[in-house]
């Protein structure tokens, strides 16, 4: 057996008084409902390592993300592709990273305390080193990821238009309810489940720190299993969330809170826990990985920069908090993207990243992808098992379908990214797996 795995956890729990990212409006940190972590898995073979990192945080600023790529690329002699930083993208962690939008009180401090936690995860990964196979298997968890945006019945497009609400026509999509399992299964140490399930992790709110559902999923599994570490990866989950507008069980019918939380965990880990004992060996371990950049052309809207500046002018006036979920007209979160991208770019780089074990791959894409996107480019895919994730080495933004642009809607409004992408990174990710394929 010459595949080898290591694991780690570190935890990056912050001080009270951090400010808490997610929100338009400020939140300060005023307690702990249960740590964050860094969850590390580290991969070796014929002298090639890789490492993955599952990140407590809502996502890393790509300019900051790359000086972690560079110091943990040094310090453990790796190349950079060879390291996969994907953040679970919670709302109840710290801002950090951020010089621009709502998040501009980011704390130079905790930037640098991150690079050290990262290294060390690292560090402790390769420690743990010990033969490994792989294996995998796909599950499902029904009834707690729902498609966010609806068509309302005067034609327009709403996103979290509550529960209940009588002017919903239908969402405007279906969410993807796969559960996948990588199975690492180590000779002298614990196994390692890579658990990937995508949708938002805003369940909980207020001001207290939590990892969210991943948190629970996490220790969930853990519990079940003797002898069993867990990795949450999120997947693509740009337009999708925990709130079901028309519950079947009162039980449900919350729209946030710890309790639920904690079911959409243990639902999850349900799914891992039905389909962990029958997984399927993976073929071949060589480990390979790739990273591609690829151009998106801004969302810029020249003829509108006067009105969005009037329309944020009004907004502080009125002293009102920026109102994130209106479907149509200028409202404020669109004007703020307009005026972001007043003086442009006109493209926007975005980074592809992928790590392969074997008939294994991982492929994770800056920001926060629809689940369109994603079935598109897993029914593409040359590999066995594709797990994509969210916010995978730094990124803002929202990468929408083409259609959304012309349904509108929260999503649409504030991606800096103009119609058209999804496209673009559909063949970049196809195009970046079917080399790292050909490699084994």
């Amino acid at each position: 057996m010459s595949l080898q795995a290591g694991f780690s956890r570190v935890c990056i729990t912050p001080p009270m008084g951090t400010e808490l990212a997610g929100y338009f409006s400020t939140r300060y940190a005023d307690g702990v409902l249960d740590d964050l972590y860094l969850n590390t898995i580290a991969f070796e073979n014929d002298g090639k390592r890789a490492v993955l990192i599952s990140a407590d945080l809502i996502y890393i600023r790509t300019s900051v993300c790359d000086t972690y790529l560079d110091k943990i690329a040094e310090k453990f002699s790796l190349p950079r592709e060879a390291i996969f930083i994907a953040c679970t993208h919670i709302h109840t962690g710290p801002t950090f990273g951020y010089a621009e939008g709502n998040y501009a009180n980011g704390t130079p401090l905790f930037d640098e305390y991150m690079g050290i936690k990262l290294c060390d995860a690292v560090q402790l990964a390769l420690n743990d080193l010990k033969p490994a196979r792989l294996s995998t298997g796909l599950g499902e968890a029904k009834g707690i990821s729902f498609i966010r945006r609806y068509l309302m019945k005067d034609g327009t497009t709403k996103t979290n238009p509550g529960i209940g609400n009588p002017d919903i026509d239908h969402p405007l999509g279906t969410p993807n309810e796969e559960v996948r399992l990588v199975k690492v299964a180590r000779e002298g140490g614990d196994d390692i489940y890579l658990v990937s399930f995508g949708v938002h992790p805003d369940v909980i709110g207020g001001n207290k720190i939590t990892a969210d559902w991943p948190g629970f999923t996490r220790t969930t599994v853990e519990r079940a299993l003797d002898g069993v570490k867990c990795i949450l990866f999120n997947g693509f989950q740009g337009d999708v969330n925990h709130t079901n507008t028309a519950p079947l069980r009162g039980d449900w019918d919350v729209r946030r809170g710890y309790e639920h939380a904690r079911r959409m965990g243990h639902t999850v880990a349900g799914a891992v826990l039905q389909i962990c004992d029958c997984t399927v060996p993976v073929e071949g371990d060589a480990i390979r990985f790739g990273a591609s950049v690829i151009s998106m052309p801004t969302n810029q809207e020249p003829d509108m920069i006067e009105l969005a500046r009037e329309t944020i002018e009004k907004q502080k006036a009125s002293g009102q908090k920026v109102s994130a979920m209106q479907s149509t007209g200028m409202n404020a979160v669109r004007a703020l993207r307009i005026l972001a991208l007043e003086n442009g770019p006109d493209f926007l780089p975005s980074q592809l990243s992928a790590v392969a074990i074997g008939d294994v791959v991982f492929g994770g894409i800056q920001g926060e992808p629809f689940t369109e996107i994603g079935n598109r480019i897993r029914a593409a895919s040359p590999f066995g098992m594709t797990v994509l994730c969210c916010c995978v080495n730094g990124g803002s933004t929202y990468y929408p379908t083409s259609s959304a642009y012309d349904e509108g809607g929260y999503e649409a409004n504030t991606s800096r990214l103009k119609k058209g992408g999804d496209n673009i990174i559909v063949d970049g990710m196809n195009s970046l797996l079917a080399t790292l394929k050909e490699q084994a």
